[in-house]
């Protein structure tokens, strides 16, 4: 059974990327193979400010973090946003960190890519030692002049959905009260 922690943590892995030295196809496939190597470093150090650092430089951490909040978006006031996004930010990376030796994988194989609008899936697998495998999918978004990752899915589920679900689950739990948010991101 996979817990909330699990798709937080695979949330930040798809942030990051899993990738093996092979060369891609297109831009999209050579951003995540060569975010790669830099998770596969990180998951071995088990590092939460290698994983921080990872999560920064290639995650749309804002949007992730909006999105995360469902209708409640509404309700988050300026004076707070930068709060909540680096709550978010540390969250995935100290879930991840917690979970970095399951997750890690020997390599990934990229199989392909498709733009979608205003963004590209990247299809993959996570190769692990004894043949087993993980089908993971990433939705890259253009930001900046390049690519940031804001989800992914790993074996049939889309874990920005479910961060969503989890994150509105406490807001309604506390009448939307944005604070009860940022109290259990602080846990």
């Amino acid at each position: 059974m996979f817990t909330r922690r699990f798709f937080l943590t695979a949330t930040l892995l798809a942030a990051t990327g899993l990738a093996s030295g092979a060369e891609a196809a297109s831009p999209a496939e050579a951003y995540v193979n060569s975010v790669g190597n830099s998770v596969l470093a990180a998951a071995r150090a088990n590092s939460v400010a290698k994983f921080r650092s990872l999560l920064r430089s290639n995650a749309d951490i804002p949007a992730i973090a909006l999105f995360s909040l469902g209708a409640y978006r509404k309700s988050l006031t300026k004076n707070v946003q930068a709060e909540y996004f680096r709550l978010v930010e540390d969250y995935i990376a100290n879930v991840f960190a917690s979970h970095a030796a399951q997750l890690a994988g020997d390599s990934l194989e990229v199989l392909g890519s498709s733009s979608t609008g205003d963004s590209v899936l990247v299809k993959s697998k996570v190769n692990y030692s004894g043949g087993k495998t993980v089908p993971v999918t990433w939705r890259i978004v253009k930001r900046g002049g390049g690519y940031k990752i804001f989800d992914v899915n790993v074996d049939g589920i889309w874990l920005a959905t479910t961060q969503k679900t989890n994150f509105v689950t406490v807001l309604k739990k506390n009448n939307g009260d944005i604070n009860a948010l940022l109290a259990y991101l602080r846990a």
